[in-house]
């Protein structure tokens, strides 16, 4: 099986694993990928950031050997993709010893995001070397758009630290890191949702990924418009542009715009306060994890976990986590980060997997493969059935039921 096959029916083995652990609240494939954020500190002050007002020490971040110890963690604990974030990650003077640690653990993928304006000749070099895998760099517009933003003269510096990557890639022949663009959707840079795709793609940029601005990036659970949010005279914009961004996806089959489709298409309803709907289920402590600069278990629903104290398998596995992953399967609330959305059914995307196969030994392979996982987890649907003598028909059941007749339909047409 060529590599991109490999690659995508493991990320459907793991479609079916994450689908079934929600059902259940209890993880039954390792998490999507970790976010570990190595420090609080930042050298800009973003409009939409709450960091600043209440700035973590440096003296309480986790130590290089900490750090490493909890890598080996996140590796054993079976993550594929290790995000390495802040506040600014590039203020840590051991950013590449631990991205090359993490890459010598055997973690296939490793990610920074980083504003980039500290990012010199050196430093460029050094990142390359260590073997990361992806690079996203924070713009929210072009020119004085990010600037009113960011900070005055952070768009050149963040510009010529992509410039920097793709010039030391070219000298050095290699094609990693691949880099990407994150851009914060709020009323000071619609007219420049586009611009950003277009600039992305005069930089040879990989990726650009689109996120609503949110009511607070510190404390999650307040739900209340700020600012920043677009107001009614803008809002036909803001929907004009994302049509034609849902538009680019498509006829470049998600090439270069990562944001999901579904995710574009709600964000104006998240501006008018809008909640996402049946459509949208919260996948927070199945697919990810977030780990604090301090060793902290974090969610949007609260800290379950301290990694000076315990193993990230404990906690991950714990009471505690349970508990939030019982109140995450229940909420509703006001939210579209990227936690957020999942397929209600997997059945359509196992099907358009296999038929995108032809049939031969890849073919075979993949559905003896679904088959497993999906047998793997209706044993463990069937295992947390309780008897009901009053014949209702549990979620946990009509789960089973489904999986079954999804199983049947890859025998009858395989």
């Amino acid at each position: 099986m060529n590599e991109y096959l490999e690659r995508e029916l493991i990320k459907l083995e793991d479609m079916i694993g994450f689908y079934t652990s929600r059902i259940i609240s209890y993880p039954l494939v390792p998490p999507e990928h970790v976010y570990f954020s190595l420090t609080n500190r930042c050298c800009l002050r973003c409009v939409m950031c709450d960091i600043p007002k209440s700035p973590g020490r440096q003296e309480d971040e986790l130590t290089t050997e900490e750090a490493k110890k909890i890598i080996l963690q996140i590796k054993e604990l079976g993550v594929r993709h290790l995000i390495l974030s802040g506040g600014e990650p590039l203020l840590r003077e051991d950013l590449t010893e631990l991205i090359r640690f993490s890459r010598a653990s055997g973690i296939p993928w490793v990610d920074i995001i980083t504003n980039g304006i500290l990012c010199n000749d050196d430093l460029a070099q050094k990142l390359i070397n260590a073997g990361l895998n992806h690079i996203t760099i924070s713009l929210d517009g072009i020119s004085g758009v990010n600037d009113a933003i960011r900070g005055e003269g952070s768009f050149e510096k963040s510009v010529n630290a992509i410039d920097k990557l793709n010039y030391y890639k070219e000298k050095m022949e290699v094609t990693s890191p691949s880099i990407g663009i994150n851009f914060t959707i709020m009323n000071k840079n619609i007219n420049d949702m586009l611009k950003i795709v277009e600039f992305a793609k005069s930089k040879k940029c990989n990726t650009v990924v689109l996120q609503p601005v949110l009511m607070s990036n510190v404390s999650m659970y307040e739900r209340k418009k700020n600012a920043l949010w677009p107001s009614v005279k803008e809002m036909p914009l803001l929907e004009e542009n994302i049509c034609k961004l849902v538009k680019m996806k498509e006829e470049t089959n998600g090439i270069l715009i990562y944001t999901d489709s579904a995710i574009l298409k709600a964000i104006p309803g998240y501006f008018r306060g809008k909640k996402p709907g049946r459509r949208f289920k919260c996948y927070e402590g199945i697919k990810r994890i977030v780990i604090t600069c301090d060793g902290k278990l974090w969610s949007c629903k609260g800290i379950y976990g301290d990694l000076r104290k315990d193993s990230l398998k404990k906690v991950w596995f714990s009471e505690e986590a349970q508990k939030i992953r019982k109140v995450v399967r229940n909420c509703l609330d006001h939210c579209l980060q990227d936690c957020v959305y999942f397929p209600m059914d997997i059945s359509g995307h196992v099907k358009q997997f296999l038929s995108g196969i032809e049939e031969g030994p890849d073919n075979a392979n993949a559905r003896e493969r679904i088959i497993s996982r999906i047998d793997y987890c209706i044993n463990e649907l069937l295992k947390r059935v309780k008897p009901n003598f009053l014949g209702n028909f549990s979620q946990k059941r009509l789960e089973v039921y489904k999986l079954n007749v999804l199983k049947k339909e890859i025998f009858l047409n395989g």
